[in-house]
C-alpha cells in the first residue's frame, strides 16, 4: 500500500512497442511538429516545436553532492529510436546513451505526434551500486530566442505554501529565483508560452532555473532533481538515490499558444501519471474554529456555531448542492474536548445535515519532549523518531519533525485516523505536512533515502486508513505529490483584509490549475470581523471563485452580533453561493507583476461566463473590461448581472466597471 504511486508510475510509461534500436552517427527525428537533433560527439539535443528552436544543445549532467558528470564526458555515445504506444498516445522515444567509466548513461525523449509537449528522463546505470543525489535531464546554456515581442514573464512556483511564501513574475532580464517542480515563460501579450516541469513526484525534489540575460531569449534552461533551499525547508543537501539503476523523475516540455493551457495541460499530465483520490461528494461549504475562536474552541461553542448554521445560513442558499455544510474543529479541539464530547458534537452535526471536521498534525510534535514515551509504542521515546542533521533534531514552524517510516509514528497516525473514523468524523484538516519531506540524515526504513520517498510513504498509510472515509484536506504542504488528499490549501493562513486577500489570489493567480490534480483548492477561513464591508465583500469573492467555501468568525452566542449580521448580510447571496456551487478555480485574465495577485479572474460553465474584479488599493477606480482578452466577440453585446449590486447592464465594447476602494464584484455574462 505505502508504494501504491510508485507501481503506478512504473508501469504507466512502459507501454512501448518493442523495436530494434536503429544507430547512427547522429539523427534528425520528426514526429508531428516535433523535430529532435541529436549530436553523437557531445550527445547534445536540439528540440524545435512546429519550425522553432525551443531547447538548444541540451546536455544532461548526473552526480553526488558538487560531483558532477555530463554526457560531453561521455565516449561511445548512440543515438536511436524506436516506436511507442502509452497513455499520452503514439510516437517515438529517440534515446541518446553513452559511457562513462562503469556508468552507462541514457537519455529518453518521448515525441507525440498529437502533443504539444514532450517528455525526457535520465537513467544512470552500473553493475556497481550507484549513489547520486543530482540528476538534470535538461541542463542547456545555449541561448534561444524565444518570443519575438517584448513583455516577456518568468515563473516561480513556491514548494509550499508555508511562511507565506509568494508565486513570483520576473521579466526577462532580471534574475529569477529558481522554481519549484514547474515553471513556464510567457509573452504578456500574445500569451505564447514554454511550461517545464517535472511529472513525477515519488523520489525527488526538483528545481527549475531560467536565465534571461536579454529581452525575447533564454540563455540558461536547467531542471535539476535534487534540488533543496531554504524554500523546501531544507538545510541539508538532497538525499541520495542508491542501486544499480538511477532515474530522474520525467520532465515535460511544452510549447503552447497560452500559458495557462500550458500549466492546466501540465497539471492535467501529472495527474495521468498519478491519479487523485476518488471524490467523496461536492465542493465542501462550512466553517473552521481557527479563523477567529481558536484556541478557545470547546463543545459548547462548537454546538453554537452549528445551530447557527443550521437556523440562519444552510436555509439562505450557504451549503453545498446537497444542502450540507462542515464545521469543523481546528488546532486545540484535543485540549478543550474529550471523547464523549467529541462523538457528541459529530452526532450534532450528522442530525442537522451537516459533517463533522477535525484537524490532525500527523508529521509534527509540538510538545518537543525528547525523553517523552511514544504513548502508541512505549518501547520508543520521542527522540527515536524525530528527524535529525548532523544530531540536531530538524524543526521549523516550533515543532520537531517526526519521521513518517518510523513504526512509532505510523502507530500514532493510525490510532488518530481510526479514531476520527469510530467518532463519526468526514472531513480533516492534515497541517504542516511539510515536515514529513524534509531531508533528513537517515529515516527507519533504511530503504527510504530522500524526503520525498519518506513523504510519499507517510501520505500513503494515512490514504489507506483513510479508506475513502474522510475527506483529507491539505493545509501547509508541498504542492506535490498531489494523488493522496481530496483537496489542499492554495497559501498561508489569511484573515480579513484586503492584503491578505491580495495575497490568497497571488496563489490563485498562478496556481489555480492545482485544482485539476487535487479535486478542489483551498483559499482558507474567511473571517468578516474587524474590516470594512468592502473588503468582506472581497475576501467572500477570493474565496467563492478559489474552491472550498468555509468560515471563521466567532458565530457562537458569545460571539458579535455585528459580525454575524455581516455574515448573514454577505454569506446569504444566493448569485454568490449558486456561482460557488457551480464553478471550480477562476483563471486569471492577465498575471500581476512581480508577486503582486493578478485583479480579474474568469470562469466559463455551459452559457454562462463569471469575471471577478478586485481593486486592492485605497482609491476609487473605473476598470475597463477588454472583451478580447476576455475570449469575446468586441463587436457584439452580451447581457450582464454585477452579482453584489444586483445590477442588469449589457456589456459592450466600452464597458466600465466602477470599483470602490478595497472592494469586489462578480460579473455573470451571458454567453448565448
Amino acid at each position: 500500500m505505502f508504494y501504491r504511486l510508485f507501481s503506478k508510475i512504473s508501469s504507466v510509461f512502459l507501454l512501448v512497442v518493442h523495436a530494434e534500436l536503429t544507430l547512427a552517427q547522429s539523427i534528425t527525428v520528426e514526429e508531428g511538429k516535433w523535430l529532435i537533433k541529436a549530436d553523437n560527439i557531445t550527445g547534445g539535443v536540439e528540440l524545435d516545436y512546429d519550425g522553432k528552436c525551443i531547447l538548444g544543445n541540451n546536455v544532461p549532467k548526473w552526480g553526488l553532492d558538487s560531483c558532477f558528470r555530463s554526457m560531453a564526458d561521455c565516449h561511445d555515445i548512440k543515438v536511436g529510436q524506436q516506436r511507442l504506444n502509452d497513455i499520452f498516445g503514439n510516437g517515438v522515444i529517440v534515446t541518446v546513451s553513452g559511457i562513462n567509466g562503469e556508468e552507462k548513461i541514457e537519455q529518453n525523449y518521448y515525441l507525440y505526434g498529437d502533443r504539444n509537449y514532450v517528455m525526457t528522463d535520465l537513467t544512470v546505470s552500473s553493475a556497481s551500486d550507484l549513489e547520486l543525489n543530482y540528476m538534470a535531464p535538461v541542463e542547456s546554456t545555449k541561448s534561444v530566442k524565444i518570443f519575438e515581442e517584448p513583455d516577456n514573464n518568468i515563473l516561480f512556483v513556491p514548494y509550499d505554501n508555508d511562511a507565506w511564501v509568494r508565486y513570483k513574475v520576473t521579466s526577462f532580464g532580471e534574475k529569477a529565483p529558481v522554481s519549484h517542480e514547474v515553471s513556464s515563460v510567457w509573452n504578456r501579450l500574445t500569451r505564447e508560452s514554454i511550461v517545464v516541469g517535472s511529472v513525477e513526484h515519488d523520489v525527488w525534489k526538483t528545481g527549475i532555473e531560467i536565465l534571461s540575460k536579454r529581452e525575447g531569449e533564454i540563455d540558461t534552461l536547467c531542471v535539476h532533481s535534487g534540488y533543496t533551499d531554504e524554500l523546501s525547508r531544507d538545510v541539508m543537501s538532497h538525499g541520495v538515490v542508491k542501486g544499480k539503476r538511477v532515474k530522474s523523475p520525467k520532465i515535460m516540455i511544452g510549447k503552447f499558444d497560452d500559458w495557462r493551457d500550458g500549466l492546466e495541460t501540465f497539471a492535467d499530465v501529472c495527474r495521468w501519471v498519478s491519479p487523485r483520490l476518488s471524490s467523496l461528494g461536492e465542493k465542501p461549504f462550512g466553517w473552521n474554529s481557527w479563523g477567529k475562536i481558536q484556541t478557545d474552541i470547546n463543545l459548547r461553542n462548537a454546538l453554537e456555531v452549528s445551530e447557527y448554521f443550521k437556523d440562519e445560513l444552510q436555509p439562505q442558499s450557504f451549503a453545498d448542492s446537497d444542502g450540507v455544510v462542515c464545521i469543523g474543529l481546528d488546532s486545540f479541539w484535543n485540549v478543550r474536548m474529550n471523547e464523549p464530547q467529541l462523538i457528541k458534537f459529530a452526532d450534532t452535526c450528522h442530525s442537522r445535515h451537516q459533517k463533522a471536521g477535525i484537524y490532525y498534525c500527523p508529521f509534527t510534535d509540538w510538545i518537543k519532549d525528547k525523553e517523552a514515551v511514544v504513548e502508541e509504542m512505549p518501547e520508543y521515546k520521542y527522540k527515536d523518531i524525530y528527524l535529525y542533521h548532523n544530531g540536531k533534531i530538524l524543526e521549523f514552524d516550533g515543532a520537531y519533525a517526526l519521521d513518517p517510516t518510523h513504526p512509532a509514528t505510523m502507530k500514532r497516525i493510525e490510532k488518530r485516523m481510526r479514531q476520527f473514523i469510530d467518532w463519526g468524523y468526514d472531513f480533516v484538516k492534515l497541517d504542516f505536512m511539510g515536515h514529513g519531506a524534509y531531508e533528513a540524515d537517515s529515516h527507519f526504513d533504511s530503504e527510504v533515502t530522500t524526503g520525498m520517498l519518506a513523504y510519499n510513504k507517510g501520505m500513503a498509510y494515512i490514504d489507506s486508513l483513510a479508506a475513502d472515509k474522510l475527506w483529507l484536506n491539505l493545509s501547509i504542504a508541498p504542492l506535490f505529490p498531489a494523488n493522496y488528499a481530496h483537496s489542499r490549501r492554495i497559501g498561508c493562513d489569511a484573515w480579513a483584509s484586503m492584503e491578505n486577500t491580495e495575497y490568497t489570489l497571488n496563489a490563485l493567480s498562478y496556481g489555480w490549475w492545482l485544482d485539476r490534480i487535487y479535486h478542489y483548492n483551498d483559499a482558507d477561513h474567511i473571517v468578516m470581523e474587524g474590516v470594512s464591508e468592502g473588503e468582506n465583500r472581497a475576501r467572500l469573492t477570493s474565496s467563492a471563485i478559489t474552491g472550498l467555501y468555509f468560515l471563521g468568525d466567532d458565530l457562537s452566542e458569545s460571539g458579535s452580533e455585528a459580525v454575524k449580521a455581516r455574515v448573514k448580510k454577505y454569506a446569504t447571496n444566493p448569485d454568490i453561493n449558486e456561482m460557488a456551487r457551480r464553478c471550480k478555480s477562476f483563471r486569471p485574465v492577465e498575471n500581476g507583476l512581480g508577486e503582486a495577485s493578478a485583479d480579474m479572474f474568469y470562469y466559463i460553465i455551459d452559457d454562462d461566463m463569471y469575471v471577478a474584479l478586485f481593486n486592492f488599493t485605497p482609491q476609487l477606480i473605473n476598470k475597463k473590461i477588454d472583451m478580447g482578452r476576455l475570449g469575446l466577440n468586441e463587436n457584439n453585446e452580451y447581457p450582464a448581472d454585477e452579482l453584489w449590486q444586483h445590477l442588469a447592464f449589457v456589456l459592450s465594447r466600452e464597458c466600465q466597471i466602477e470599483l470602490p476602494p478595497k472592494d469586489a464584484r462578480i460579473l455573470r455574462i451571458k454567453l448565448k
